[in-house]
């Protein structure tokens, strides 16, 4: 491809490429997640919501920098490095070994850091996950990151704010208004994501062929989703699970 052959010739390829990529992301995705901190601190985006933006938008953003990455068999695992990084920051955080009071405030739900331990560690370990298993090429691993970033995501800003006088009549913590944005969310940034690494020729599978897959898997994890289990289940686990084997199976 085109695109591809550009940025090998301007980044050049192997491990020091893949290294600066690495270095790259990290310093991105740590300015990305402070600029959201900073919005709510100052009274910009309240706490729910920059928290929520945080969970939809980290993700795909990760995402959309992998082709900063070389051809080479190693490249996902430098990639891989970014979240597993963040991972380790997070148990250090969660256990207080570190003191980080805008990082418990940024991704914690009441301003426990033990918080950290749960969710947020969840999500990162799913994209350690979709990085070094499933990389550019595969529908089901971007499928995955999806439903949990764009889908539950959404579904908890959307919910919160038109799900009120339509709850599901089997979760009244669920409605209606969460899952249409879990589905579509969902759905549209999987799509789009495959149709992006698909122009770029990481992915054999065509946007097209893939709609009708994709939708299906993005109608089961919005079911998943929507169960009462959010007690012992947590949608950073289930929603990407469901994803990876509905896809395999799918994209065989």
């Amino acid at each position: 491809d085109a695109v591809v052959a550009n940025l090998d010739a301007v980044l050049g390829d192997g491990t020091r490429r893949d290294a600066i990529a690495a270095l790259a992301a990290a310093v991105g995705a740590y300015l990305w997640v402070k600029l959201f901190d900073v919005l709510a601190s100052n009274d910009v985006l309240e706490r729910k919501l920059s928290r929520k933006l945080i969970h939809t938008s980290c993700g795909p953003f990760f995402v959309l920098l992998w082709p900063l990455f070389s051809a080479s068999p190693s490249a996902k695992y430098f990639a891989a490095a970014v979240p597993v990084l963040q991972g380790i920051r997070l148990m250090a955080i969660g256990v207080g070994a570190i003191e980080n009071e805008d990082a418990i405030r940024a991704v914690s739900r009441e301003g426990d850091r033990t918080e950290l331990l749960r969710g947020p560690l969840y999500y990162t370990a799913v994209l350690v996950v979709c990085t070094a298993v499933f990389w550019r090429g595969s529908p089901s691993g971007i499928a995955a990151l999806s439903l949990m970033c764009g889908g539950d995501g959404l579904a908890d800003i959307v919910g919160r704010r038109l799900g009120k006088g339509n709850p599901l009549p089997f979760n009244a913590d669920k409605s209606y208004a969460g899952s249409a944005a879990m589905f579509l969310g969902g759905f549209g940034l999987s799509l789009a994501l495959c149709a992006f690494f698909h122009a770029l020729g990481y992915m054999s599978v065509d946007p097209g062929s893939a709609a009708g897959r994709l939708a299906l898997i993005a109608a089961a994890c919005t079911a998943i989703e929507a169960l009462p289990a959010g007690s012992f289940l947590d949608d950073n686990i289930s929603v990407p699970v469901v994803a990876v084997v509905l896809g395999g199976g799918l994209f065989q």
